[in-house]
């Protein structure tokens, strides 16, 4: 017995090949866009397999978009879910429009034609509500997109507003209810709640910061005058070799030399355009490198007015030393000087500290 191989003529052949996908997307490119607009669709992730699974069962090469796959086959496909999830699954789908139901009586999905009309019938889930609707869903899927990355950039700014007001008042109540509302899913607009309390917080500091500022900032009548004066209640100690010393601002008994300071806060003394030979340059130095470090005029001269020119400038030193790990030195500044911290706060006893850690570090 032989077998031949019968081709058509060359006439006889179709001009055009179909395209695999007959025009329509793929199921890749399906999945991924309802998967992003999934938030507006109201669909999760099961459901999604399902559709998934739904889509797989149509062939490349086709005329319709029916799916006559049983229950059985598509929760084969779905990792054996149970048929009344199947059902449920489909339900969904249909409800967002994604897919139309044709039934048959006997509850068979099938196809049946009739040669001498040429009439077809087809039971099954038909999917081509979702590919006609394959537009609308890529816009949804934008917008998903652009929320997300929206809602995502105010979680962040309100971890950085809880943490920069940590540095001001580690006490602060608010920022732990943040931090919880933080674990749930909230609207931008729940968002944007949060974070307008954090800066209303945050102008209420600076409010109360440099309430008086305005009471003790007096210019002249002529621009070359300037009367404003700043009286220096600490006591500048200089011993019998000639080298001025400091007393502490809490009358602690201890006393830092210069030498100390430049090898404590060596970042600042790199900084140097010519040798400290006085407190006076000290002084003048700190107030070259404040506007570098983001501390402006007014909480400068608020902090000078409570701690002194010296004690002041000996905390601009020290911060420059500790400037990698302070987030925002501006804030902590004004924080340490003249907010809440400010009662309690011990410039010499920062200076202490790194004169300590700097002999450790020699060790």
């Amino acid at each position: 017995m032989r077998f031949q191989h019968i081709t058509a003529p060359s006439g006889s052949r179709a001009t055009e090949v179909l395209p695999a996908n007959n025009g329509q997307p793929d199921r890749f490119s399906l999945i991924e866009v309802i998967r992003k607009a999934s938030t507006l669709l109201g669909l999760k992730a099961p459901v999604i397999g399902t559709l998934d699974a739904l889509l797989s069962c149509l062939p490349p090469k086709r005329s319709h978009n029916f799916v006559f796959a049983s229950n059985a086959t598509l929760a084969f496909k779905r990792n054996g879910i149970s048929d009344r999830t199947i059902r449920r699954h489909i339900t969904q789908l249909a409800n967002a429009g994604l897919l139309m139901r044709s039934d048959s009586p006997n509850g068979k999905r099938f196809t049946k034609s009739d040669l001498s009309t040429g009439s077809i019938l087809r039971f099954g889930f038909d999917l081509s509500p979702l590919f006609k609707s394959y537009d609308q869903i890529c816009a949804m899927a934008e917008d998903c997109t652009r929320q997300a990355s929206h809602i995502s950039f105010l979680r962040t700014k309100i971890r950085c507003a809880i943490a920069r007001t940590r540095e001001l008042d580690e006490a602060n109540s608010d920022t732990e209810t943040a931090l919880r509302a933080l674990r749930r899913k909230l609207s931008a607009e729940e968002l944007c709640n949060i974070l307008d309390g954090f800066a209303s917080d945050e102008e209420n500091q600076a409010t109360d910061t440099d309430a008086d500022m305005s009471t003790k900032v007096e210019m002249s009548a002529t621009d070359g005058q300037n009367v404003r004066h700043h009286q220096n209640s600490k006591k500048e100690l200089i011993d019998s070799d000639g080298a001025e010393r400091v007393a502490s601002a809490q009358s602690q008994g201890k006393e830092v030399t210069i030498r100390n300071l430049m090898e404590a806060c060596n970042e600042a003394a790199s900084y140097l355009q010519h040798p400290v030979e006085s407190m006076a340059d000290v002084i003048g130095h700190a107030r070259t490198l404040a506007p570098m470090m983001g501390i402006d005029s007014a909480a400068y001269h608020a902090a000078e007015d409570r701690h002194g020119t010296i004690g002041t400038a000996v905390t601009v030193w020290s911060l420059l030393q500790l400037q990698g790990k302070i987030r925002k030195t501006g804030a902590y500044f004004r924080a340490i000087t003249t907010g809440k911290r400010s009662q309690t706060f011990n410039p010499w006893a920062l200076v202490k500290s790194l004169m300590k850690q700097n002999a450790l570090q020699r060790c």
